[in-house]
């Protein structure tokens, strides 16, 4: 079914805030768009009322409720689209693109700032800073002449790996397809050896998005092979078996641990991965960034464009 899109007045959308990049500078940005003519950013209840003749929604989150006769493209505001009912929207000849791209930027330099907390020191340092203890010296070391492993040389990997490269790192990586691999690592793997790169790596980033083919992943045996290295997931939860990785801190396996996202989140109080002094927990942060909706904008620009017949869709899913 192709899209018909009716823009005599110019282009009404909906944002449904909430989730994500947490709505930051996005309708603002959206409402600059040459074409567009209005915004509506309604509260989660409200926004299947405000979709009553809308053929554009831009979102993060989903509901069922929200898939009626007018719908005809969805801009994700995430680059994972997995809360999404693919199947049906394609049925309903809804288009569906992510937001791929946008997120390498801040991704890339939070991965990193977890890993530096982790091997300068500086995450021990903020807990004896709450106690006034001037603890010195403590161990750490140096990222230079480190191998790091990056799960997922996609946009966000090869922005981690190019970082790495800027401090004397060798970079090892995944990726699903290999062919006519030209980006910043230094060897580069099927996914099908992501034991053998946490095998040879001193530390392991995971940019990996949420699929049938990553879930849990990394599990007991990678930990086992990291041992005594750094782990750092900026990507999804659900990628790394969390039990696993409890039990590879609770034994000594991993020197440190740099968490963004989890199998449950907000992560649940009652989990121990609050309680290890070698473990740095971050609310999902990554994505953040106040450019957000700025670079959102960008790619919806260019996606209006296809929508409306005069160019490409970019990163369409469906």
């Amino acid at each position: 079914m192709e899209v018909t899109p009716s823009m005599s007045d110019g282009l009404r959308i909906v944002f449904a805030p909430g989730g994500g990049a947490g709505g930051a500078g996005i309708a603002e940005a959206l409402s600059a768009v040459e074409g567009v003519s209005n915004v509506a950013a309604p509260d989660t209840d409200g926004v299947l009322a405000a979709l009553d003749g809308i053929e554009v929604l831009v979102a993060f989150r989903w509901s069922d409720d929200w898939l009626g006769q007018d719908l005809r493209w969805i801009q994700a505001v995430s680059a994972g689209t997995d809360q999404f009912p693919v199947d049906a929207l394609g049925k309903a000849g809804v288009v569906l693109t992510s937001a791929v791209g946008i997120h390498d930027v801040q991704v890339s330099e939070h991965a990193f700032g977890l890993l530096l907390a982790m091997t300068r020191g500086i995450g021990t340092s903020v807990r004896n800073q709450v106690g006034r203890e001037w603890r010195w010296p403590q161990p750490v070391v140096d990222l230079a002449g480190m191998t790091l492993g990056v799960l997922g040389l996609g946009v966000i990997g090869e922005a981690v790996a190019s970082r790495a490269k800027a401090f004397g790192m060798e970079v090892i990586g995944t990726k699903r397809s290999l062919d006519g691999y030209a980006g910043a690592a230094d060897e580069v793997f099927g996914p099908e050896a992501t034991l053998e790169v946490f095998r040879r790596a001193d530390a392991v980033v995971v940019t990996l998005p949420a699929t049938r083919e990553t879930a849990g992943i990394v599990g007991s045996a990678e930990f086992e092979a990291l041992q005594g290295g750094f782990f750092v997931n900026v990507g999804r939860g659900g990628v790394v078996d969390q039990a696993a990785l409890v039990a590879a801190l609770r034994s000594g396996l991993l020197r440190g641990a740099g968490l963004d996202v989890f199998e449950e989140e907000p992560l649940p109080e009652s989990s121990p991965l609050w309680d290890f002094p070698e473990v740095i927990v971050s609310p999902h942060l990554a994505g953040l960034s106040p450019r957000y909706g700025e670079r959102l904008a960008e790619l919806f620009a260019k996606n209006l464009s296809a929508f409306t017949g005069d160019a490409e869709w970019t990163n369409r899913v469906v």
